[in-house]
């Protein structure tokens, strides 16, 4: 059995017995689920939820069972405002809320604490929630004492389904098959689809009792042509030709790649979740539910690569081109096969015990585990042969370099390869977290409502790897040419040629049947880390209602306690290293509400929030990585302090009938923040003298972040028929972001990275009878994404991006809806930029059109 129907077997039990004790009750701001079908049903539920919230939060629902053109929780975040998503492979990842990424964010299903599935950090990546499990995303910008205090960014929580929402035994299916623009390149062709159901009835003599299934299970083949250049990825050289470093002295001030690599990826993604939730509610003053949840992703990738590089001085250079009279051509292939799981198991009450008094709380246990096997293999031409890879190159596109080898038969023939090394490594985490509250809420009906609570929550996480090399030994010469194939024929971006190529499963075929042939080293486990985490919580709330105006204050306490193992090496030598240390920190709230007219809120909140490190950061480790064949040597740093951040929000909101505008303008002042700071050094680890990119986690001097969000949802039912069927939602957030760290060469002010200036979302909708349609837009903007310690120049930027979406729907009858949707109709890749005016590559990515059609079932 996996890990995640263990913790269902274990806990389905554990659920029953804590019964009489247990259950997760929101606070009073709370609304009850609505059953949403139809574009407009969806957005005015959600509406309907952002209005009644105390707080300043915002929401999405899912019209039925996921007939948004989103496949998982992260796509469907970016129809918020103030909500964009880092991508990774071309799929929605991690939510970044108001320019914060999704290490400052906390996330939850049902109020319930998620276990994180990273190899350091502390972000759950809400691909691995597909959004067909997902009744509402809930998204609060503004916590409250109640709320955790790591929430520098906000919560985003996933609300299930309830059976007593549906009000009757209901039975909701999807299946869809889809089509990738590009697959079938690389390696597999396999089917994309999705299915997934959600079932519940109430039962009982009274209907005092509910369950809720649910299941998902998805599939997704497609191919990602790339081209980047390492990092650094330009220099500049001397009068004489030597290189230099961008930006240098000495420099002529002519930008010149490091290299050009392409990839091809594959990537085969499955995904499966299940969850069920039985509910309990005897009477309106006892409720109780135990609900379990598990998710696997597991995503086979196959990464080709090709890569041109200059070895000495460069000749002949002008503005935008030069030559080089030897060179190297490198080829290697990458098989990570990459598996998270996610298991919850929680239980939970709410009792009205007494007359205006109320207790509440729920146990949570929450474990996730990443695991990723690679097998790479990598060939060199030979370096002293280097004259006869010599090339010439072309910047007049700085975007998309041009290499052009002088003898490209030459470059090209897999005999000239000869094996550099073929590993095999692993990496394995894991975190178990457990949580118990207890809320204690009086409320007389009157003016004063009190609210006071506490946690106490533990969390452990261990990180494993290793790493195995294997060289050919001597006498035994092993060449490309016993494993090659023909790459794919398509041109990347219409200019280049991956070809050569490694044959998988000819080089691991070749490979044992060759074992005693080669020679093995065995990596240290430099990287190893174990971290255990004690949290202890207590807050007090008070609101009190002035007429119109509401007036909520109170604070909250955080005491943590951390300590970490790992292991370092000093002089040559493995030594163990232990570290510990607790700290605490008090967070007062103030927020105010106030209602001038039944159609207009106007909220304001002073909040005062925790980041904490992520567990990979605090243990002092050393993992040696390899990003294609450029090692890569991170460092964690156990002296950081945990970020702290304090936050203004005012925010004004207007509600016509079947719309709302919202204007908000926020703030946060954030101390000790954390960022990870880029160097490169001429190293030997393991393959003689190279350029190693050095990554350390480090506290900052100080971070601030200043926006403006808006936002307009509207039904235009005011309008004749059959106009009165068009919609519109549309969001947008500008951030101003301040961002000051030392570096070697002193203090450096910069926007805040990885946080984009402006992103917006724009769907315009038209339902009416039974048919529906939408198209979407989502814009992210440009944002700094990796800092480097000593060189500007060499800082890396992605440029912004449009996305567009559309779907179409026709219901065929009271239970069988059929739909088509299209997403990223725009074709738009990820393009990453270097050099001193942002305009050279580092990285380009496309990803294609993806084209789904399936029928819904409602019963």
């Amino acid at each position: 059995m996996s890990k995640s129907q263990n913790l269902i077997a274990g806990l389905l039990a554990t659920s029953a017995l804590c019964a009489p004790m247990a259950a997760f009750a929101q606070d009073s701001t709370a609304v009850e689920e609505v059953v949403i079908t139809g574009q407009r049903e969806a957005q005015r539920a959600a509406i309907a939820v952002k209005r009644e919230a105390f707080v300043v939060s915002d929401v999405v629902s899912a019209d039925d069972i996921g007939k948004l053109p989103d496949h998982n929780t992260a796509a469907a975040l970016r129809r918020i405002p103030g909500i964009s998503v880092m991508e990774d492979q071309g799929e929605p990842r991690f939510p970044v809320i108001r320019g914060l990424r999704s290490t400052y964010n906390r996330t939850t299903i049902d109020g319930a604490l998620l276990a994180s599935v990273d190899e350091s950090g502390r972000t759950v990546p809400m691909d691995i929630v597909p959004s067909v499990m997902a009744g509402r995303l809930e998204v609060i910008k503004t916590v409250t004492p109640e709320n955790d205090g790591n929430a520098i960014g906000g919560v985003i929580n996933v609300t299930t389904r309830s059976a007593f929402d549906a009000k009757r035994p209901f039975f909701n299916g999807m299946a869809s098959y889809g089509h990738y623009e590009r697959s079938g390149d690389v390696r597999n062709d396999k089917p994309s689809y999705r299915l997934a159901f959600a079932a519940g009835r109430t039962f009982g003599a009274e209907d005092q009792w509910g369950v809720v299934i649910g299941a998902s299970q998805e599939q997704l083949d497609y191919d990602i042509p790339q081209v980047e250049s390492a990092d650094p990825s330009v220099r500049e050289y001397t009068a004489a030709g030597a290189p230099t470093p961008s930006g240098s002295p000495t420099g002529n001030g002519i930008q010149v790649p490091t290299q050009v690599r392409l990839f091809w990826y594959n990537n085969t993604k499955q995904r499966s979740g299940v969850n069920a939730k039985i509910e309990y509610r005897p009477s309106d003053a006892f409720r109780w539910d135990a609900s379990v949840l598990a998710s696997r992703m597991e995503d086979d990738e196959e990464r080709i690569e090709y890569r041109i590089e200059p070895l000495g001085n460069v000749a002949n250079q002008t503005q935008t081109s030069g030559s080089f009279a030897r060179g190297r051509g490198i080829i290697q292939l990458n098989q990570p096969i990459t598996t998270r799981e996610i298991g919850l198991a929680r239980t939970g009450f709410a009792w009205d015990f007494a007359k205006g008094w109320k207790a509440s709380g729920d146990l949570v246990y929450s474990l996730a585990g990443l695991k990723v096997p690679n097998e790479s293999v990598e060939f060199r031409t030979v370096d002293a042969q280097g004259a006869n890879y010599a090339f010439t190159y072309d910047t007049t596109n700085p975007l998309f370099p041009i290499f052009t080898s002088v003898n490209d038969a030459a470059m090209r023939d897999p005999a000239n390869y000869v094996l550099q090394q073929h590993r095999q490594a692993l990496t394995k985490t894991n975190e178990n977290t457990t949580q118990a509250r207890l809320d204690l809420a009086h409320d007389d009906g009157c003016a004063w409502k009190l609210k006071f609570g506490g946690v106490l929550r533990s969390s452990d996480r261990d990180f494993r790897s290793s790493q195995v090399n294997y060289r050919a030994g001597t006498g035994f010469t092993y060449t490309l040419a016993e494993v090659d194939k023909p790459g794919p024929s398509e041109l990347i971006a219409g200019r280049y040629l991956l070809t050569p190529r490694i044959d998988a499963d000819a080089a691991m075929a070749f490979f044992r049947a060759n074992r005693a042939r080669f020679t093995t080293t065995v990596t240290a486990p430099t990287g190893n880390y174990d971290v255990s985490e004690d949290v202890q919580a207590g807050y007090v709330q008070g609101s009190y209602q002035f007429g119109d105006l509401t007036v909520l204050g109170g604070v909250r306490y955080e005491r943590t306690k951390v300590e970490s193992d790992a292991v370092r090496t000093t002089a040559g030598v493995l030594t163990p290293v232990s570290n510990s240390g607790s700290y605490g920190n008090w967070l007062p709230s103030l927020h105010l509400q106030w209602k001038p007219r039944a159609d207009v809120i106007v909220r304001a909140a002073w909040t005062n929030t925790i980041g904490r490190p992520d567990y990979g950061s605090l243990a002092a480790t050393e993992n040696l990585s390899f990003d294609g064949s450029q090692p890569t040597l991170s460092r964690g740093n156990p002296d950081l302090k945990a970020r702290e951040s304090e936050g203004l929000d005012l925010s004004l909101e207007y509600y016509p009938t079947d719309g709302m505008v919202s204007l908000a303008v926020f703030s946060k002042d954030i101390k000790n923040e954390i960022f990870t700071l880029s160097s490169t050094a001429q190293m030997d680890v393991g393959r003689g003298i190279e350029t190693v990119l050095i990554s350390t986690p480090r506290n900052a001097e100080t971070a601030k972040i200043k926006g403006v969000e808006f936002a307009v949802q509207q039904a235009f039912t005011f309008l004749p028929a059959p106009f009165d069927g068009f919609g519109f939602n549309g969001n947008v957030t500008w951030l101003d972001t301040e961002f000051t760290f030392l570096t070697s060469t002193g203090p450096r002010v910069t926007g805040l990275f990885q946080q984009p200036e402006i992103t917006t979302n724009e769907s315009i909708y038209y339902q009416r009878g039974p048919f529906e349609a939408r198209v979407s837009h989502n814009y992210i903007g440009g944002q700094l994404e990796t800092i480097n310690d000593g060189n500007v120049n060499s800082d890396q930027y992605w440029k912004g991006r449009h996305v567009f979406d559309a779907s179409l729907s026709w219901r065929w009858n009271d239970r069988i809806s059929l739909f088509v949707e299209g997403q990223n109709l725009s074709n738009t890749g990820r393009q990453e930029v270097t050099g001193p005016k942002r305009r050279n590559l580092q990285e380009w990515a496309n990803y294609g059109r993806t084209y789904w059609v399936g029928a819904s079932f409602n019963f």
